[in-house]
């Protein structure tokens, strides 16, 4: 229930978004940004892309665990939670949608080392207050 009121609030405030600046331009909202898509396109999906992933930090090797779940460094545990949940059904060997057993071991394997790591990280910090 409570992602059903979440999503109207969304689209209240998109209506309103789109009414202010339908007053302020003349033009609705979906004209505009399909305006600067067309026009800055590929320009905006890069500058998109390196607003989500982070130019000024160098990029991760490929067998990095953050790489293979698909998240940053810096995300939270519920979003590399979700990460390793949603490729974990994708690869189950048993039940996923496309199995594959070397690809849920190797989201497997970093996921218990991305929550090991943290699990030390918190632990360090607490004995450091004692």
């Amino acid at each position: 229930m409570a992602t059903k009121s979440r999503a109207r609030k969304v689209k209240r405030v998109l209506r309103n978004v789109d009414d202010i600046i339908h007053l302020f331009t003349g033009k609705r909202l979906k004209n505009i940004v399909g305006t600067g898509i067309n026009i800055f396109g590929e320009e905006m999906a890069k500058k998109a892309r390196n607003l989500f992933t982070g130019t000024d930090e160098p990029e991760l090797p490929l067998d990095s665990p953050y790489t293979i779940l698909g998240v940053h460094p810096e995300a939270l545990d519920v979003v590399v939670k979700g990460a390793f949940r949603i490729l974990a059904r994708e690869y189950h060997p048993d039940t996923g949608m496309n199995p594959d057993p070397t690809k849920f071991q190797a989201v497997a394997e970093a996921y218990d080392a991305i929550m090991k790591e943290r699990r030390e990280r918190k632990e360090g910090e607490e004995s450091v207050k004692n």
